[in-house]
């Protein structure tokens, strides 16, 4: 954890909100994009983004500085995620979702904005086991020590389900026409 961070966060526990307030700008777009890839629905995410701001805050004496603080706060969001998707069916596929593109061209962007198009309803096939494993590994970059820690599974459990959800999203782009088979 950077020492800015460990100063908002002992800030906040000394009750100072405006350092709170930093930390919800540093971490609600990536919170927020993360759990709109897993749920497929960005008013359900907006709303358990928020709640994990607001767990957080309620639940801030209980962080534990060993861990990343972006990590316990992402088990709170991951958690509310598995909330709501244990009390809904989703079946709205990914693709409909405005996701950020990047790239320095307009044509480059138009390619991403495709490629991300694809991506994501892809991933909208994938069962949620598989996506939501997919989505802590390569769009947050966690390692599998923190998706095992954040989803209570064992590592190799982790391992297992990350290379078969990549076997699946293969097949579910090649059926898509997005790429080919080898």
């Amino acid at each position: 954890m950077t020492t800015w961070e460990q100063d908002l966060i002992i800030k906040v526990q000394l009750g100072e909100t405006g350092a709170f307030a930093q930390l919800v700008r540093r971490y609600q777009t990536p919170i927020f994009h993360s759990i709109s890839r897993i749920l497929g629905d960005e008013d359900a995410a907006a709303d358990v983004t928020q709640q994990a701001f607001v767990s957080a805050y309620e639940n801030i004496q209980k962080y534990n500085p060993d861990h990343r603080f972006f990590s316990w706060l992402y088990r709170i969001a991951y958690n509310g995620a598995m909330n709501v998707i244990k009390h809904r069916k989703f079946s709205q596929p990914l693709g409909d979702m405005d996701l950020p593109s990047g790239g320095p061209s307009p044509s480059a962007r138009v390619e991403s904005h495709e490629t991300d198009f694809f991506v994501n309803r892809a991933m909208g096939e994938l069962a949620y086991k598989y996506r939501v494993l997919l989505v802590l590994r390569h769009y947050l970059n966690f390692s599998y020590a923190e998706i095992a820690r954040i989803t209570d599974l064992p590592a190799t459990t982790v391992r297992s389900r990350i290379h078969t959800a990549r076997i699946h999203l293969r097949e579910e782009l090649i059926k898509g026409g997005m790429v080919t088979s080898v």
